[in-house]
């Protein structure tokens, strides 16, 4: 089993056994799928974990994310269409370095909430919506473990609906 979850065309792919990727030229992403004495051309295109892959005439979407791009990418999926109390959580343990919000303040969409200190590594929290904060359960200096509540936010479902 792999580390890296493997999407074509939003589908999700094994890698196929004994094949492997030799690059003929990285920088412009020409390179060619070889197995035994078989071997196809390839051009592939993008970056992050979006790519477009063009393999015999054909373009293909292809998203290849870790574990945690996974786990980040399912939890702001999960979190974009609820309405009500949401309570944040830690995804990892480590320091909180910064808490950049009150209870009462109004949020957007991706705004900072606050930055935990992980392994010498800043990950910011973000507002997975627009929100309004009830509640701020940690502050700067504070050591959270995976799972700890870092503080609770509350959408009016009217604001949810788009009204």
């Amino acid at each position: 089993m792999s580390d890296l979850d493997v999407r074509v065309g939003g589908e999700p792919v094994e890698p196929a056994a004994g094949w492997r990727l030799e690059w003929t030229d990285r920088g412009s992403g020409i390179g060619r799928l070889v197995q035994d004495e078989q071997s196809i051309a390839v051009v592939v295109e993008g970056a992050g974990s979006e790519w477009t892959v063009v393999i015999r005439g054909r373009r293909l979407p292809v998203s290849v994310r870790s574990w945690r791009e996974r786990l980040f990418a399912d939890a702001e999926r999960a979190t974009r269409t609820h309405a009500g109390t949401l309570t944040v959580k830690a995804s990892l343990p480590g320091l909180v370095a910064a808490v950049r919000v009150a209870a009462g303040d109004e949020v957007g969409e991706g705004d900072s909430l606050l930055t935990i200190e992980a392994m010498k590594m800043q990950n910011e929290v973000r507002a997975p919506r627009a929100a309004r904060v009830t509640n701020v359960a940690v502050s700067a200096g504070q050591v959270v473990a995976t799972g700890a509540i870092l503080l609770t936010l509350e959408q009016e479902p009217a604001a949810a609906s788009g009204d």
